[in-house]
């Protein structure tokens, strides 16, 4: 069976005013989550990328990217990814064995990603889905009535902090039977660690500026 890759790219942004069309490398940032996965397999993978915006759809006619309209409910700051998939693989009539997210704000994908994540995957049935994940060494809690209340031990040094790991936004592995009638959550990820800190899930001008800076430090892009 053929699986699905979605490209979620919809047009306002809080933070970074339209963040999916911010120029690098003098390109468009969504092209390059376009050319990675056009360089996948054509006869296992199809790629859609899901949108309310004119200039992303353009971008589609262009690099020959199938586009799926979005509707005004799930364009929102507030609307569920899982719903987003839902409505693209609804509009989709062909059997799929896994849908895989890439997300346009993380460009920075090792060229075997995709492939390695089903490979997982289809190794470790018990598991509905995987994340990408990134190590954390930050030191965070909450603040309740003005009280800061630390979620580590303030004797806790930066790197003894483990086991801690926040999604890198390269990719989720879906297996497809989650969407087939209506949304139903994952029930037991796979977290797939990266072997190196060469990640951007880009959402600030500060994400943006490390993007900039990998781009700098890195001979060859593995976009």
């Amino acid at each position: 069976m053929k699986n699905l890759i979605i490209i979620p790219a919809r047009k306002n942004s809080k933070r970074i005013k339209n963040k999916n069309l911010i120029s690098v490398l003098k390109k468009p940032l969504i092209f390059w989550t376009i050319k990675y996965a056009k360089k996948l397999d054509k006869k296992k993978f199809d790629i859609l990328v899901t949108s309310d915006c004119e200039k992303i759809k353009r971008i589609c006619k262009k690099e020959k990217i199938f586009f799926l309209d979005r509707p005004k409910r799930l364009s929102g700051d507030f609307a569920s990814m899982h719903d987003v998939i839902f409505h693209a693989f609804k509009n989709n009539k062909i059997s799929y064995d896994y849908i895989i997210l890439l997300q346009p704000t993380s460009p920075l994908r090792k060229p075997n990603l995709v492939t390695e994540s089903i490979r997982i995957l289809n190794k470790k049935k018990n598991f509905d889905s995987l994340i990408h994940l990134g190590k954390d060494q930050s030191f965070s809690g909450r603040v309740i009535n003005n009280k800061w209340i630390p979620d580590y031990n303030l004797v806790t040094r930066s790197q003894d902090i483990k086991n801690k790991f926040i999604p890198t936004g390269n990719i989720f592995v879906y297996r497809s039977h989650l969407y087939k009638n209506r949304v139903k959550l994952p029930k037991k990820t796979f977290g797939l660690i990266s072997r190196d800190n060469m990640w951007v899930d880009l959402d600030t001008y500060e994400d943006l500026n490390l993007l900039k800076f990998h781009i700098k430090t890195l001979k060859k892009l593995n976009f």
